[in-house]
């Protein structure tokens, strides 16, 4: 299987491949990402956001290596990681981890390529051929010119066969239907001729849907995609985000490797600057040591989030109903001299006053305790600090 995906690949420059994740982590992540995105753009966090194309209505937002995130990334690499080791060699590192949402009204994407191909590259480069240097024979100049044209050819060449490749996974975290603004991706164009065409065709290196189509006489396939299902794509074939004309929400987990060789010129960086040379394909899959508590970090700035919640669509495609572990205010902090026992919180990492009664039943769950079973939310600050909260039971 691995042998005829990596042919499809490298011909068509992308694959659909079912089922990499399963429904409940996929409705994990989903809510993960939701309510982490609404709460880091409340916060006017832009730098927890990459760049992207007509970002009014889309988000991309850096993971971090929550739970959700570590499950998703384990079953991701269960099954592409033989493909992508294939594809691109034996050392292959994971160089971007967001997750794209895009909203009602998110419009299309102009047609791109998220990296330039090696050889377009060097083709609009300021390298010149040198000329001929004056008081110079005309044989010792035909001579240094012959060399000179042998010297470029071998730049051409390093350029085209050395720059790293970097294949992009886009998996879906809900049922994609053709009108929620699935990814476009025009077969086989990720060629220098294809390349070409687009540079040619718009100074500016972008071309609409319907001029895409024409230019490069390929009809654009659309990613209407189920959930747990991905799409992998050499990151120089032609693709965009179609226009979400439906009223939910479209959330894709993005992954991007890159093998070894010359850093492409392009965009698919979106990574915490804290997870940078960190992910090598062949680290997984994760221990539970890996999962981090979701929190979101930047030097010394961060956001707590929410825990998983239990979400419902309404007609306007918001988050209109949400479980107790979902809610943005919870019970009253008790003053500290009420508390019984104390329990940390698996998710959020605070510490939550309860019962003698009931921290050895909750302490004994499998994922640990959480807010939300204690009536409080993940989004209030624990009040008291841990020395003081130690003190009291010291």
């Amino acid at each position: 299987m691995v042998a005829s995906e990596v042919e499809a690949l490298q011909h068509e420059g992308y694959i659909v491949i079912k089922g990499v994740l399963s429904e409940e982590d996929c409705n994990s992540l989903r809510t993960h990402v939701l309510l982490t995105t609404d709460e880091a753009a409340r916060k006017e966090r832009n730098d927890l956001f990459g760049n992207i194309q007509e970002a009014e209505s889309r988000h991309d937002l850096k993971l971090d290596l929550c739970e959700a995130v570590v499950k998703a990334l384990n079953q991701f690499t269960a099954r592409c990681g033989d493909l992508l080791t294939e594809a691109m060699g034996s050392r292959v590192r994971i160089v971007e981890l967001a997750a794209i949402t895009s909203d009602q009204g998110s419009v299309a994407q102009p047609v791109h390529a998220d990296t330039m191909h090696g050889v377009t590259r060097f083709l609009q480069s300021d390298v010149v051929m040198p000329g001929a240097d004056v008081g110079k024979s005309t044989a010792e100049a035909d001579s240094d010119q012959e060399d000179a044209a042998e010297d470029l050819g071998e730049i051409v060449r390093a350029v085209a066969t050395e720059t790293a490749l970097i294949f992009t996974s886009l998996l879906a975290l809900q049922d994609i239907d053709a009108d929620m603004g699935p990814t476009h991706v025009w077969p086989a164009t990720h060629t220098v001729e294809h390349h070409a065409t687009l540079w040619s065709t718009n100074a500016a290196g972008k071309l609409s849907v319907e001029e895409a189509d024409k230019a490069f006489g390929i009809p654009h396939k659309k990613m209407t995609l189920s959930k747990g299902d991905l799409v992998l794509y050499d990151s120089r074939t032609m693709h965009c985000g179609g226009a979400n004309s439906t009223e939910k929400r479209r959330s894709v987990l993005c992954i991007s490797t890159m093998g070894q060789g010359i850093r492409p010129d392009g965009t698919t960086w979106t990574l915490l600057p804290s997870l940078r040379n960190r992910l090598l394909l062949s680290d997984f899959p994760l221990c539970s040591d890996s999962v981090k508590a979701p929190t979101v970090t930047d030097g010394c700035s961060e956001v707590h989030l929410p825990p998983k919640a239990v979400e419902k669509e309404t007609a306007n495609g918001k988050s209109a109903e949400k479980g107790s572990a979902g809610a943005t205010s919870g019970a009253a902090i008790p003053p500290l001299e009420e508390w019984q026992a104390a329990l940390q919180c698996s998710l959020c990492r605070r510490w939550r006053p309860c019962s003698v009664e009931d921290a050895p039943r909750l302490t004994a769950l499998e994922h640990g305790a959480q807010c939300s079973q204690l009536g409080f939310s993940c989004m209030q600050e624990q009040v008291y600090s841990t020395p003081e909260i130690d003190a009291i039971f010291g």
